[in-house]
């Protein structure tokens, strides 16, 4: 995909107040940091981040460099006293120009799109730093490139180089943090936190999970079969989306190539069918991609505010952590594992400009716009819905509106707010741990992320639903469905990709 220019923010100059209105609730204390940050990319999320970091790390900002590919985040910048660079890194530059700015004690905070996180690992474990990112990513030319097979254009492909680079490195390099922003990132903590919610309802328990096999036994003994990332955004601007322009309320460039690249999926113990078209990544995984986009690859969800919707089955990367984290493994291989997906359906004119995409044979709009303080209602409601256990479903995670998304940051969205609280989580939880190597977020420990990110999340919601699947199937038209079993893969698809 051809990358434009940054896309139009709809932040008026007048409006780039920095000061967050109202303090968080009772923060933790910050840990001491004497070394560097370097920030790689400026776009949405480094926008809100510049704010939020000062305040848990005093006086960071004059020790804190962004270096960006654009000028997009130029002006927060500097009101922040932080010192801004422009300039692109690649395969050829990135050692030389990082090497002035990473050193040993320095902590790197990658939030951008199109810069390995593989390399950037290395090199920050080469010179004694910290490095935090939001998403693995691969350099140009992987997730849009239709010469190479679906298999390499997939999320899972591109976590493999870190999962393998992570083993090299060993446990005891400096830490790096992947992965950990809203989703991939806090949702892995949701988890946690509904699975003791659950235990405790359910079973009268006190469930105090302190290894990954503790997680996995409470998650089987809870008969949890399948856990969906659900994700409704109905955050609204008074500029509706126009013919020919791709709306959205973070970076369009990463939304537009989760949109062409495979839908992604962990298939749990307890399906009968595989849907039709679906690879598995390795033999035995269980971690299947589809030969389809996520874009037209619908699923059907739930949350508290509105109930039953329907989302794109898009690719992300902890659909593959939580599931691995959550295995039951015995002698004859895996007993046990949870089916688990990504179900999103963003703000109304994303999902518009997505369906336009797909008419226009994925050849990208001519105009794009991020949505900003244009916003004048709804929220993003983040969450994670744990379901197949006697109480049907339950759903916990995020309800975060514009409005107090702003009193946080004044320029935030709900969107860019809920990946912000991740990002700073992480990194103060790198500071803390400085010699954890490579780690996913469930490596992490939950509440202490959480303490950090929930200030700055909105309502935390935990509430069960009667809702499954089935509902308001087969009415006007005949579908295969099992109905013995509601909760299976066969039954959450809609529109026709699972097979006869």
């Amino acid at each position: 995909m051809t990358r434009l220019p940054p896309a139009e923010t709809g932040i008026a100059q007048d409006a780039l107040e920095l000061e967050m209105t109202v303090p968080p609730k009772e923060s933790p204390a910050a840990p001491a940091f004497r070394g560097r940050i370097v920030m790689v990319g400026c776009g949405s999320i480094g926008q809100a981040v510049l704010p939020v970091i000062g305040r848990h790390l005093e006086g960071i900002h004059g020790r804190l460099t962004v270096l960006s590919a654009d000028e997009a985040g130029r002006g927060i910048a500097e009101r922040c006293g932080t010192r801004f660079i422009h300039c692109n890194l690649t395969p050829a530059n990135y050692r030389t120009i990082l090497k002035g700015y990473v050193g040993d004690g320095d902590l790197l905070l990658n939030l951008s799109i199109d810069i390995s996180s593989s390399d950037l690992i290395r090199f920050c474990s080469e010179r004694g730093a910290l490095y935090v990112d939001t998403s693995i990513e691969p350099w140009p030319g992987v997730f849009d490139n239709p010469m190479l097979a679906l298999r390499q254009r997939t999320s899972y492909a591109v976590r493999s180089k870190v999962t393998d680079l992570a083993a090299e490195l060993g446990a005891g390099s400096p830490t790096a943090v992947v992965d950990h922003g809203a989703n991939p990132g806090l949702v892995s903590h949701f988890v946690k936190r509904a699975l003791l919610d659950l235990d405790r309802i359910i079973r009268n328990g006190n469930a105090k999970p302190a290894t990954r096999e503790e997680w996995a036994n409470l998650a089987r003994d809870l008969r949890i079969t399948t856990i969906q990332i659900s994700e409704r955004d109905t955050q609204a601007s008074t500029r509706p989306k126009r013919q020919g322009e791709f709306v959205n309320t973070w970076s369009i460039d990463g939304f537009v190539d989760e949109l062409m690249q495979p839908a992604e999926l962990s298939f749990g113990t307890f399906e009968k069918r595989r849907p039709r078209g679906a690879r598995e990544h390795r033999p035995g995984s269980a971690t299947l991609y589809l030969e389809r986009p996520g874009a037209c690859t619908f699923a059907r969800s739930w949350v508290p505010s509105i109930g039953a919707f329907q989302g794109m089955l898009v690719t992300h990367d902890e659909v593959f952590s939580i599931a691995d984290y959550l295995s039951v493994r015995g002698p004859g291989g895996v007993l046990y594992r949870p089916s688990v997906m990504f179900v999103y359906h963003p703000c109304d004119d994303a999902m518009l400009s997505a369906l336009e995409l797909e008419g226009r044979g994925w050849v990208l709009q001519p105009s794009c716009r991020r949505l900003g303080m244009d916003i004048v209602e709804g929220m993003d409601e983040l969450g994670v819905l744990l379901a197949g256990h006697e109480r049907n479903a339950y759903w916990y995670g995020s309800q975060l509106t514009i409005q107090e998304a702003r009193r946080h940051v004044a320029h935030a969205n709900a969107t860019t707010m809920q990946v912000t609280a991740g990002a700073v989580a992480a990194v103060l939880w790198a500071i803390r741990n400085p010699r954890r190597g490579v780690v996913e977020p469930e490596d992490l420990d939950f509440e202490d992320c959480l303490e950090t990110a929930e200030p700055y999340l909105g309502r935390m919601a935990g509430e069960f639903t009667e809702w499954t699947p089935l509902n308001g199937r087969g009415k006007y038209f005949p579908e295969k469905l099992d109905v013995q079993s509601p909760w299976q893969l066969q039954n959450i698809r809609s529109r026709q990709w699972h097979g006869e």
